[in-house]
């Protein structure tokens, strides 16, 4: 048992300076309002629930271009994020709020990905703090790196074009303080 502790803290602060590292020799430069959202791929192994969620039949990658809604909104995160978890409440509120109105569920979806987590990382956090919306692994960076190098919690919110393009039409940086505003603004990006 001695043993299995000690590994596991060392795995946590490795995996803990490798985020860091990680992060801090990144150059930032997130992606911004106008920007077009780079279409990313997940091999997550992903539940019926989910696919059905974002309205994709099941495959073997997850791309982002393939979800089914005129917005959506992609929150970047990590596991180890010390302030990450704050944003859940608000999430999960947002996810609620959009799937019990019927003038919002089908239009707009909510997805989370966790930047240099694993599936069994994400797996524990979303038991811990109960999420209600579909969380990736971004293990390797690859969409981290994408979207500019983020610092986390990062928020994406993405409207498809009339030529079917993904397009940044709203970002925010750091924890949202309230869903309050949140839910009318969404009502807003939906009509431009």
């Amino acid at each position: 048992m001695k043993n299995k502790v000690h590994f596991f803290l060392v795995s946590l602060i490795y995996c803990s300076i490798f985020l860091c590292c990680q992060l801090a020799n990144a150059q930032v430069k997130p992606v911004s309002k106008g920007s077009p959202l780079p279409d990313l791929s997940f091999q997550d192994s992903i539940s019926k629930d989910v696919w059905t969620y974002l309205g994709i039949s099941q495959k073997k990658n997850l791309f982002l271009s393939d979800i089914q809604a005129p917005l959506f909104i992609i929150e970047v995160f990590s596991t180890y994020c010390v302030s990450c978890p704050k944003n859940v409440p608000v999430f999960n509120s947002i996810y609620s709020s959009i799937e019990n109105d019927t003038q919002l569920k089908g239009k707009v979806k909510v997805i989370s990905i966790a930047i240099g987590n694993t599936q069994n990382e994400v797996k524990d956090y979303q038991k811990k703090y109960k999420t209600l919306y579909p969380i990736v692994t971004d293990y390797h960076f690859k969409a981290h790196k994408a979207f500019g190098n983020p610092r986390v919690p990062y928020t994406i919110f993405v409207k498809r074009d009339s030529k079917g393009k993904n397009k940044v039409i709203e970002t925010h940086q750091g924890v949202f303080e309230s869903v309050d505003n949140i839910i009318d603004s969404i009502r807003g990006m939906l009509r431009k």
